[in-house]
């Protein structure tokens, strides 16, 4: 339809949404499974994401190219496939993950009381103060700057190095491994350091 405004609602806000409540459940999860490595936990949990254009962007491009048309790139149909695979498997990960029973631990496991964890703080007292929202513009512009890059890595790639499609789609997944990699190492790396 050629809006900004939908564009905006669709991808920015209702994706947003989507990829939100997709994110905090699987850490949650995770983390409930594997209370002594907390930080391996959300890492298993945020490669996923990190992965992602590790399959969808290939999969983007070759649906792209299936619906390619005289009057259309292939692009909206190419979304719809991809939106009905991508239920499905949200729909089958939501039947088969289960959070353990709340006096589950696995074996050995003592929990420690540490500075961290002893301090709880309400959501309600927590975002009237500074640091959470200086916090969470941190956040929020990096993961802005990232999906702003990732989004565009392949027309950069391409432009910079003057390669093919194909081959860009190929850096891209190499950034994705890295990406993902990365997630999982310094999430582990956190259950040692603290």
């Amino acid at each position: 339809f050629h809006s900004l405004s939908l564009l905006y609602a669709g991808y920015g806000l209702i994706g947003g949404i989507g990829l939100g409540l997709g994110y905090i459940a699987p850490v949650s999860t995770l983390m409930k499974w594997f209370p002594d490595r907390p930080g391996m936990a959300t890492g298993m949990a945020i490669m996923g994401f990190g992965g992602g254009a590790l399959i969808g962007a290939p999969l983007a491009e070759e649906l792209m190219k299936h619906f390619a048309s005289p009057t259309s790139v292939g692009a909206s149909e190419a979304l719809l496939v991809m939106a009905a695979l991508y239920t499905v498997a949200m729909l089958v990960g939501a039947t088969i993950v289960r959070v353990p029973a709340d006096d589950w631990k696995p074996d050995g496991h003592v929990v420690k009381a540490t500075k961290a964890t002893a301090i709880q703080v309400s959501v309600d007292t927590a975002w009237k103060t500074p640091q959470f929202w200086l916090l969470w513009v941190v956040l929020c512009l990096n993961v802005t700057a990232g999906i702003g890059i990732l989004g565009q890595a392949s027309p950069m790639i391409q432009d910079m190095f003057k390669v093919t499609p194909a081959a860009a789609a190929g850096y891209v997944g190499l950034l994705s491994i890295f990406n993902l990699s990365g997630r999982f190492l310094w999430s582990s790396v956190s259950d040692f350091t603290g």
